[in-house]
């Protein structure tokens, strides 16, 4: 954490590691003049707390003019910089270094901070320069095992290099340090060059040669990197690499076990480049100083047991109990799929000692799916495919859904040399499968894929309600609302027109159904007909009169198809209203629809304005619907039934997203215009989206 020290002058004195050179100038009166175009300035430094006082020190001052800056104040002690500096009013930099900017060094660590300041004529400006660690920390642990198994003159060698050269190191051709003790050492990394190689060399007690490397990549400045080094017979010598922080320094910890380890070589080739899969097979020598107990490959999330059942294209051959011939062929890799992948050897002796190695191959086939590669809305989907053979006479992929018939579809090599095909009605909670094909033969692995199930409405089962301030409401308390009916309107005339009830559609599960009547509102004998309605959006009123907002946003991850519920309702004979409009006569009509809509703001439709009023012919042209679809019924039907609506999606609108859904049930479908029926009921139990 940060300290502050008032005093600058005195800072020297200090034993502690914490710089803080000036405080707030707000309430001192500084006994000093200015000039009439002059301001002054106090400066203060914080840095963290392992700082020595007598470490250099460099302190610039920059008069700042557009893109150019000019030096006009230089600093080497802190007892020079006066307690309050005069300048000219305008713009300023102050520039601090503390430290020698050493690329390697077991003393001298450098610390480095800008800060911009405008001084203004007749004022104290307090400017304080937070100065952070340039310096990388590497430090070496030495465990107390090392020192009782190991004879004396270890020592481990930390490089700014992107491998360990032994030549380089002695010749002072890479920057390094050598520590034979726990210690830490500071690193200035070149802009260049972000990896520290380590390496280490001692001999145990018994006269066995041991020699460990390693590397730590992705290194950044103002972080620490322990490299903590033990000697064990049972460990797995594997490095582990954990990141935590600390007072703004990231440290990171590079744990290394010593133990007699497996080894594994590859024959006759370099195991550290990528190998093909289409070419001859390769051969790698697993030996050990005690009998092997285990031996096993592990490819495309799949491990195989190559003491007692080698997969197709592995051979497996016993020199003895510590020595074996791994032979890896071609055919292994039809069940593998495409791209870049690893093979990994897990080796186990009956003395502990472990040895993972990782083997890279450059498989042809066709890649795994991700999320990214399609979109459930259009229906599309990107396939890649790795192909080796580049000369082939034609390059496709193939797809499936279900099990159902297969769709070819040509690829075209792109970056990378990867190879893409397009697919189309790809969709939602189906299982997929896929392949490549190479001049008319299948090649690699077939994958499978199965895509999530698409969104569904919030309480479409009706199960949630709750009630407030004598209110009904279709969702549970304190829940966001995604439903709503027209309730609060109905309630100044002490009338419900939707609740939950107890009758459920047959088979179901849960035990609420949304019950909807229309009624006849009235207080004091003033009233309107209020038709019973359960929609998606919002509500409000005005007087007697209400607003509609039809919409509300849903994540559409992918395109439904068409919307299920169950329902059973009764069309009265209208009774209040009639002929309102034209062809409000006779039965109620019972309307539900859904509607897909790249609306930014909800529909609204008020009871005062028959201009906002819209029927259902209206959809296949009304700005921003992409899909819709909808059930006029004037036949009663007081039976549970399930009823299916599809979706109809506007060629106009093809390349529109969705952002909002619109549903909306009523057993009075001229509602809008106070016309319908008393008698009209609705029962509505689960609803859902079809894909």
């Amino acid at each position: 954490m940060y300290k502050e020290i008032m005093t600058m002058k005195k800072i020297l004195a200090l034993v502690s590691a914490v710089l803080v050179l000036a405080s707030c100038a707000k309430d001192m009166e500084p006994q000093f003049q200015m000039a009439t175009n002059e301001g002054a300035m106090r400066l203060g430094l914080t840095m963290q707390s392992d700082v020595r006082a007598d470490q250099n020190i460099v302190i610039k001052i920059y008069k700042v003019s557009g893109e150019e800056k000019s030096l006009v104040r230089r600093y080497t002690s802190l007892a020079d910089i006066p307690d309050y500096l005069t300048l000219l009013g305008g713009n300023y930099l102050a520039s601090v270094q503390v430290g020698e900017k050493s690329v390697v060094s077991f003393d001298e660590k450098c610390y480095a901070g800008e800060q911009t300041f405008t001084i203004t004529k007749g004022q104290v400006t307090p400017v304080t320069v937070d100065c952070k660690l340039l310096s990388t920390i590497a430090r070496v642990e030495y465990d107390e095992t090392v020192a009782e198994k190991l004879a004396s003159g270890y020592a481990t060698t930390v490089a700014v290099a992107e491998a360990y050269d032994q030549s380089a190191v002695n010749t002072g051709d890479i920057h390094s340090l050598k520590y034979t003790e726990t210690k830490d050492g500071y690193f200035m990394m070149p802009v260049d060059q972000t990896t520290l190689v380590w390496h280490f060399e001692g001999t145990s007690v018994e006269g066995t040669e041991i020699v460990k490397e390693g590397k730590i990549e992705n290194v950044k400045p103002a972080s620490k990197y322990t490299i903590l080094l033990r000697y064990s017979k049972d460990a797995n010598g594997s490095v582990q690499i954990t990141a935590t922080v600390d007072e703004s320094v990231e440290v990171f910890d590079d744990n290394i076990s010593f133990s007699p380890d497996p080894t594994i070589m590859g024959d006759g080739f370099d195991m550290n480049e990528e190998q093909l899969s289409t070419t001859a097979s390769r051969t790698y020598n697993i030996s050990s100083l005690a009998a092997i107990k285990s031996m096993s490959i592990a490819a495309d999330g799949v491990e195989y047991d190559l003491l007692n059942n080698a997969p197709a294209g592995v051979s497996v051959e016993k020199i003895s109990d510590t020595n074996y011939k791994v032979t890896i062929a071609k055919e292994f890799f039809v069940n593998v799929s495409g791209g870049h992948n690893v093979v990994v050897f897990h080796i186990e002796d009956v003395d502990s000692g472990k040895a993972n190695k990782e083997v890279a191959y450059n498989v042809e086939g066709v890649m795994p799916l991700t999320k990214s590669d399609y979109d459930l809305w259009f229906g599309n989907v990107t396939f890649k495919a790795n192909v080796i053979n580049t000369s082939a006479s034609s390059v496709k992929i193939a797809y499936r859904a279900d099990g159902g018939a297969w769709t070819e579809v040509a690829a075209t090599v792109g970056v990378g040399g990867v190879y893409t095909a397009t697919g189309s009605n790809f969709a939602a909670e189906k299982n997929y499968e896929y392949k490549l094909i190479v001049g008319g033969v299948d090649t690699g692995k077939m994958l499978a894929h199965a895509t999530a199930a698409g969104a569904q409405i919030p309480n479409g089962d009706m199960e949630s309600w709750s009630e407030s301030g004598g209110v009904i409401y279709p969702y549970a308390q304190g829940a966001s609302p995604f439903w709503l009916t027209g309730n609060d309107g109905a309630k100044m005339a002490g009338a419900t027109l939707t609740k939950s009830s107890t009758d459920v559609r047959p088979g179901s599960t849960g035990s609420s159904s949304a019950y909807l009547q229309s009624q006849f509102a009235s207080v004091m004998g003033i009233g309107k007909f209020a038709a019973g309605n359960l929609f998606v959006g919002t509500f409000s009123m005005s007087g007697l009169d209400g607003t509609v907002n039809f919409g509300r946003d849903f994540n559409f991850t992918a395109k439904p198809k068409s919307m299920s519920f169950w329902m059973k309702h009764n069309e009265g004979t209208i009774d209040k209203g009639a002929g309102t409009p034209s062809e409000a006569t006779g039965k109620d009509k019972a309307t539900i629809m859904v509607i897909i809509t790249n609306w930014d703001t909800p529909y609204a439709v008020n009871t005062k304005d028959q201009s906002t009023f819209f029927s259902m012919s209206d959809l296949a042209t009304m700005d921003g619907v992409i899909g819709y679809g909808y059930i006029e019924k004037r036949e009663s039907d007081t039976d549970w039934k399930e009823y299916t609506i599809d979706i109809t999606y506007r060629e106009d609108m093809k390349n529109e997203k969705p952002k909002k859904l619109v549903v909306s049930f009523t057993p009075s479908g001229f509602g809008d215009y106070f016309t319908g029926s008393t008698e009209s009921w609705m029962y509505v139990d689960d609803i859902v989206l079809n894909y």
